[in-house]
């Protein structure tokens, strides 16, 4: 499943998930960094990659067209017909569409898939026989170690251990357990998860909040977010550039170029809830109103209002 993106361009999240996605497949899978994403309106690229974004593979966002090669974990499928044409569709790897969960009915949408693209990247690398660097899930109890950042993203540890979804999470590190073919990496996450407590996961919550959003990272979200990553002569921002040389050191990565210029392609995003007959025209044509569907996630219950997410580019 995960061959598919060795050696290719990668465009990944502006957030802890996405930078440490886009770093693991840099290192196991010969990837080549060549842009960024907020999963909002902004997508960043190196100013000599060529505008043909089907050329690119995107990390941690999901893309509505379906030659773009994709690996993220959010929900997309409007239901199960919309599951049924997604899965057919290998440029779409997801763990909801593996083990199938929708938007309709409800009951499907509150057990969905509940970590980070990080932590199913890890298990699909081992499920490929490869094993993961043990810096990945070192543990010192002096300080905070790249395994406190990686269980970070996406609230993975929070959810696992003090949340009202912690059932749903136990099922997916069992699920994560068996596609990485009962990997050590996934397993150490596990134990170290079990061995947690409330308060515990809550001092490492704020503390890499503290560290990610100070300086001389200054983040705009605890969870390691960045809304805009260029300074005005459309080069990386000092704070950016900080931020990916410590997740490079957390992880034992070697530091992609950060030193080229990049050109911004912005779009527009909508937060709306789907009527009927919008959820049969993205499902049929991957369009909102005659609209074109950049991407899109559903972000909250179909109770909820504004439970759709949307970018058009």
């Amino acid at each position: 499943m995960l061959e598919k993106f060795r050696n290719k361009p990668i465009v990944i999240n502006t957030d802890l998930d996405g930078i440490t996605s886009g770093l693991l497949l840099k290192k196991y899978l010969n990837c080549t960094i060549v842009g960024f994403t907020n999963s909002a309106e902004n997508v960043w690229l190196k100013e000599h990659i060529d505008e043909d974004l089907s050329e690119l593979c995107f990390i941690d966002i999901f893309i509505a067209h379906p030659d773009i090669l994709t690996l993220d974990q959010h929900i997309v499928s409007v239901n199960e017909k919309h599951h049924n044409k997604l899965k057919q569709n290998t440029n779409k790897l997801n763990p909801n569409i593996l083990n199938p969960r929708f938007h309709l009915p409800t009951s499907s949408y509150t057990t969905k898939y509940p970590f980070g693209t990080v932590h199913f990247i890890i298990a699909l690398l081992e499920k490929m026989g490869i094993e993961i660097d043990p810096i990945i899930t070192e543990v010192n109890p002096h300080k905070l170690c790249c395994i406190d950042f990686i269980l970070r993203a996406d609230d993975t540890m929070k959810t696992t251990v003090d949340s009202n979804y912690m059932d749903n999470a136990t099922n997916w590190w069992k699920w994560l357990n068996e596609l990485s073919n009962n990997g050590r990496t996934t397993n150490k996450m596990i134990a170290y998860l079990q061995e947690m407590n409330s308060k515990r996961a809550t001092e490492l919550k704020k503390r890499v909040a503290n560290i990610l959003q100070n300086d001389p990272y200054e983040c705009d979200t605890s969870d390691g977010g960045m809304n805009d990553i260029l300074n005005e002569d459309n080069y990386l921002k000092s704070t950016s550039k900080a931020y990916f040389k410590l997740m490079t050191k957390l992880m034992s990565v070697e530091l992609f170029d950060m030193e080229k210029p990049f050109k911004t392609f912005t779009g527009i995003t909508e937060r709306l809830s789907l009527t009927p007959k919008q959820r049969k025209e993205l499902i049929e044509t991957s369009t909102i109103d005659g609209k074109e569907v950049f991407s899109y996630a559903f972000v909250r219950t179909s109770g909820r209002d504004e439970n759709f997410s949307v970018t058009y580019l």
